[in-house]
């Protein structure tokens, strides 16, 4: 009989990666797929969800011909949380895709804080309302777009649209329900009386059912099947959004280890055993696995994605990933070099800049400011996470995405936090954590920590070096200090 593996599709910022894994985590192939996001100015930043899933069917293909000998025994998608996908019966997008840096509705999150409203919403789904939250896009399209939802038949999460074209059922979980601030996080299910509130009644039937992540959430049809290459009845597990899926991808379940993920957005968790109940909200509180656990969150798009602007804008793809992480490397810690925000896609009204500027900075000091302002943002991020969390800094950092494959990136995070980083051994984490779920779908393991415990392994430890201590505390001050008088003096730029 042919060893089983498991196909994970990771629906991310700028491409889809279809991943199979062994029962033991160990990756067999990778396929990608480029998706094209448009940027339309004034805060809009949609996909057209034909082309995604044409780059998904394209990935997965090739990824069952390298299955070959193997026996594919389930699947799982994953993909970033919150934005919103719009479809008909068919599985047809009735507008663009929203991505989740897209903040069209911010204005309306403005207009909730001044009236008091944004509080007592937030009181029920335990989330701080923002632009880009699942929510408030609802909300946003529901007001303006009448039209639209007139012939929209389910508001998807971006995991779960992928899903629905795969399985023709519209589920989600409960890590995108709650982590989109849809649901009330006391009583469990819709959050009802905010949808209430925000003239949603009508509109409340085109959320899905919500189902449990390790659980089974459909199949494969014939047309799946025939477009893919995927065994026609394939259960495909209901699985979590990108945040919760990296967490349960580092083994973060049921530890006591604090998980920064550092790719296109700056996500930072803690797992907790009860719901915060502070007085202000984090911008992501999700039902991670089991009813009772919560992954507590705070994060921006103020991540690895700023490298990755800098050397295709700036440098113009003159400088690869590898000759950054070496120049930064040969770039002397001490001394007097400059600062960088890395704010070039946003939160408006904030912008990235470079500041402190000398003659005697050059290209390396240049990228060793983007890489610690990266991680000086997620410091900041971990210490408004663990306060509205209610508890202490876990002793230990499990660091995802893309800063976590550059091994002086990961040392500085050790130093700049000032706690011993653990990068796991995993290409995509965000795919292994769909994997995981789909493995105790399939009945390969009884529940998420076995299978997880299975699974995950740590690649290498990065211990923070003391004596540099003092100068990246006063490195932060002074990042924290620059931030505050850029956004005192911010205008938001003029929409093109």
């Amino acid at each position: 009989m042919n060893a089983p593996v498991i196909i994970a599709i990771d629906a991310g910022g700028t491409a889809v990666k279809v991943v199979a894994y062994d029962l033991k985590g160990t990756q067999i192939a990778l396929r990608t797929a480029d998706v094209h996001t448009q940027h339309l100015g004034a805060g809009r930043v949609e996909r057209d969800l034909g082309q995604f899933w044409a780059g998904t069917v394209a990935a997965l293909q090739k990824i069952v011909a390298d299955c070959a000998d193997f026996q594919i025994i389930a699947a799982a998608c994953t993909g970033f949380g919150n934005g919103l996908f719009l479809l008909d019966e068919a599985g047809h997008g009735t507008r663009g895709g929203i991505v989740s840096v897209d903040h069209r509705a911010s204005p309306l999150v403005e207009r909730l804080a001044q009236s008091g409203e944004a509080d007592l919403i937030s009181r029920v789904t335990g989330t701080r309302l923002w632009g880009g939250q699942s929510l408030m896009l609802f909300a946003h399209l529901a007001a303006i777009e009448p039209q639209v939802m007139a012939r929209t038949r389910w508001a998807l999460s971006c995991k779960d649209a992928i899903r629905f074209l795969l399985t023709g059922q519209a589920l989600t979980d409960p890590t995108d329900a709650s982590g989109g601030g849809l649901m009330d996080q006391a009583r469990g299910g819709y959050a009802q009386s905010v949808l209430g509130r925000l003239g949603l009644d009508a509109h409340a039937h085109l959320l899905p059912d919500i189902v449990p992540s390790d659980a089974i959430a459909g199949r494969i049809t014939a047309k799946a099947a025939a477009q893919t290459g995927l065994p026609e009845g394939l259960p495909v597990a209901g699985s979590m959004m990108d945040v919760a899926a990296c967490a349960l991808g580092t083994g973060a379940y049921g530890t006591d280890v604090f998980t920064m993920i550092a790719g296109t957005w700056s996500i930072n968790s803690i797992e907790v055993d009860s719901p915060p109940n502070g007085q202000a909200h984090p911008i992501l509180n999700m039902i991670y696995g089991d009813p009772g656990h919560r992954l507590v969150a705070e994060g921006s798009p103020c991540s690895a994605a700023n490298l990755s602007w800098y050397l295709d804008k700036a440098l113009g793809g003159r400088v690869d990933f590898e000759t950054a992480n070496a120049l930064v490397a040969q770039t002397p810690v001490h001394g007097a070099r400059c600062h960088f925000l890395p704010y070039v896609f946003g939160p408006a009204p904030k912008q990235g800049g470079f500041f402190d500027l000398g003659a005697a900075d050059d290209l390396g000091c240049m990228l060793r400011a983007i890489y610690e302002g990266v991680a000086f943002q997620a410091r900041r991020h971990a210490q408004d996470t663990v306060t509205l969390a209610g508890r202490p800094h876990p002793p230990v950092i499990r660091l995802a995405g893309g800063a976590a494959k550059s091994p002086v990136w990961c040392q500085i995070f050790a130093d700049v936090c000032q706690r011993p980083v653990e990068a796991v051994d995993a290409q995509e984490v965000g795919a292994l954590g769909a994997a995981i779920c789909a493995a105790v779908a399939a009945e390969a393991y009884d529940d998420l920590h076995q299978a997880a415990l299975n699974m995950t392994r740590i690649a290498h430890r990065y211990e923070p070096d003391a004596s540099l201590a003092d100068l990246y505390d006063q490195r932060f001050a002074r990042f924290t200090a620059l931030d505050a008088h850029q956004l005192a003096l911010a205008e938001p730029r003029p929409a093109m």
